[in-house]
């Protein structure tokens, strides 16, 4: 029985066996086990369905999954793009155009590439500001000095789905007359005061990418609640036949092989880079696929089921900490929190986390060279905006310019 068997309580029986004890042996069954850098509840015979409905052409599913994302997470528009990169670069595009250009863009200087990627689509200046090693929440002294030099659109991201404190985020950008966008690509599944990660700023960024906790294979939504959305800001490549393909063919890959069991095989090959984090040059936008519309009504109700067990078992591991350990939860400070299942968010102690800013990040799944590295690749993505002019814009007034 490995670690996890140790932690977990045993509940749940299935067939006479415990549920633990059952997982726990199966992860040293056969050579081509490997565990998954993340995992999306996809099915085979989902996948199979979508594709029937998909390559039918008589019943577009798009229509329905944008008036179900409007009614999940309250919007005015729900714009459906080929990936969470594209729903972002949108959505930067939207926000310059509200608050006038020209414009600085704040970026987190953790997260992940693709939001650099995004940043530099839309053509725009960056600046980075500071992420709470102790919350993963932006550092709001860190933010408010981004602020002051000139960013007026401040890309904020709950990372590993963490909720944030969305009132503090909106006073603090209130003084400068700033906008927040909400890329909530990491939320599915968490809440904010009882609402869904995706439903509080007024852009909000969704991702249904591979290990996601609602995928549809690949694909993004843009949800938008004050502002109309341009109509040449709205155009968007319509997805061809072989972006049909291409999404049902990577969908089924995934159904068949994102397991433990066998995650060894497609693991081993290289050019796939799964497991990596990577900066992608960007890409212009383009809409979702039939596939991926079809995929996401299919998924939701096994997304909605996910959920509900990797909170049990967040909190089953959270109460399984020793009283004297110096791994904690991040603390939820406010009502109606509820935080991303996919990984029970740790950390060291408070005071450790302020003697060294950057253990805070070990704690809870990351690591500070891998801080650094991101800060290092996004301002190397950053630069590529020089063709137009870019600017990278450091929180403390610095700028690199290519």
């Amino acid at each position: 029985m490995n670690r996890l068997a140790e932690l977990v309580p045993r509940r749940r029986p299935r067939g006479g066996r415990d549920v633990v004890t059952s997982v726990a042996a199966g992860a040293r069954r056969g050579p081509l086990w490997r565990q998954l850098p993340a995992y999306s509840p996809l099915t085979l015979h989902a996948a199979w369905r979508a594709a029937t409905q998909a390559l039918r052409g008589r019943d577009d599913p798009r229509p329905r999954v944008e008036r179900l994302l409007r009614a999940l997470y309250p919007a005015r528009e729900a714009v459906l793009l080929g990936s969470g990169t594209h729903a972002l670069d949108l959505a930067i595009r939207v926000a310059v155009r509200v608050v006038g250009e020209p414009c600085v863009v704040a970026l987190p200087a953790f997260t992940c590439y693709d939001v650099a990627t995004a940043a530099v689509g839309a053509d725009v200046h960056i600046a980075l500001y500071d992420v709470d090693p102790w919350t993963l929440a932006p550092d709001l002294e860190s933010v408010t000095a981004t602020l002051a030099e000139g960013a007026r659109v401040v890309v904020v991201a709950p990372l590993f789905g963490i909720p944030v404190d969305w009132d503090a985020i909106e006073r603090c950008l209130a003084a400068f007359g700033a906008l927040a966008i909400e890329d909530a690509a990491q939320g599915q599944g968490a809440l904010w005061r009882g609402s869904p990660l995706g439903s509080h700023g007024a852009l909000s960024v969704l991702s249904f990418g591979r290990g996601k906790g609602w995928t549809g294979g690949r694909g993004g939504a843009l949800l938008m609640r004050r502002f109309p959305l341009d109509g040449h800001l709205a155009t968007a490549r319509s997805p061809g036949l072989s972006h049909e393909l291409a999404a049902l063919g990577s969908a089924t890959a995934q159904s068949l092989l994102g397991r433990p069991a066998l995650y060894r095989l497609p693991a081993a090959i290289p050019f796939l880079h799964l497991g990596e984090t990577r900066y992608r040059a960007p890409s212009a936008p383009r809409g979702m696929t039939r596939a991926a519309a079809a995929l996401l009504e299919r998924t939701l109700p096994l997304a909605t089921r996910e959920a509900a067990v990797r909170k049990a078992n967040a909190e089953a591991l959270l109460a399984r900490i020793p009283p004297d350990s110096r791994v904690r939860a991040a603390p939820r400070r406010h009502p109606g929190v509820s935080h991303d299942p996919r990984r029970p968010p740790t950390g060291t102690r408070a005071a450790d986390a302020r003697e060294r800013p950057l253990a805070g990040c070990r704690g809870a799944g990351a690591s500070a060279r891998h801080a650094a590295h991101t800060l290092a690749r996004q301002r190397r993505g950053a630069r590529s905006a020089g063709a137009a002019g870019g600017t990278l814009q450091l929180a403390d007034g610095r700028a690199n310019r290519s």
